[in-house]
């Protein structure tokens, strides 16, 4: 989140910078131009170069401009991330011309909004309800998601390895419950290989004792 912020940040002075030599450089090869078209001819070749100086600028200025509108669109990151105002007044014009208006949102990251979900009233986007006490408005959960839709975007290399540390424990603990289940001397006497297989059977009527639960109970506290 915090590398998107200063990537971001970096791109903005970039385009800022970029702007500028665009606009000075278009200045000079019209000037140029005119002079060489109404006294030097040869004043023309540094018009053609300032011309190709400002072809090579505009082609950063496009890369630059992509590179601000992958990250935007990634959302992972938070306005009040942003010190300078100035900086946090262009990323929210930004915001807001990719996804519309977004009042009094504090933050625009992919965080919150995978977390909003806890909110038991459903997202609000910037809503809020009235004193407690009164009646929330009711939200369709179908309609408020809509607004999730696109935010998800790529795992985050921490979210990643979680990810592939539950499959691991989960084919860990799955072998260890068949590896269980093969040795559990009451499905081995009833002659079936699973639980679910001893259930349908009656094997627990036949061997029905008293006070097995309270027993249970007793061990396990113990």
């Amino acid at each position: 989140m915090y590398r998107d912020a200063f990537s971001l940040e970096q791109l903005l002075d970039r385009q800022k910078s970029l702007n500028r030599r665009v606009v000075v450089v278009i200045l000079l090869t019209l000037a140029t131009l005119a002079i060489g078209l109404l006294q030097d001819s040869q004043v023309l070749i540094i018009s053609l170069t300032l011309f190709c100086l400002s072809l090579y600028f505009i082609s950063i200025q496009i890369t630059t401009e992509n590179k601000i509108a992958e990250i935007l669109h990634r959302m992972d990151f938070s306005l009040s991330q942003f010190e300078d105002t100035s900086t946090r007044d262009v990323v929210e014009r930004k915001l807001t011309k990719l996804f519309g208006n977004i009042p009094h949102r504090i933050t625009s990251n992919a965080e919150m909004a995978r977390t909003r979900g806890g909110d038991e009233k459903g997202p609000t986007w910037g809503r809020q309800d009235g004193e407690l006490g009164e009646v929330a408005d009711y939200r369709d959960a179908i309609e408020q998601g809509k607004k999730f839709e696109g935010l998800e975007g790529e795992l985050s290399d921490a979210e990643k390895m979680l990810r592939n540390a539950d499959e691991k424990y989960s084919e860990m603990a799955q072998q260890r419950w068949e590896t269980s289940q093969s040795n559990d001397s009451d499905l081995i006497e009833a002659g079936v290989e699973t639980l679910a297989e001893l259930v349908t059977t009656d094997y627990f009527e036949k061997n029905s004792k008293d006070g097995a639960v309270e027993e249970l109970m007793r061990e396990t506290s113990e």
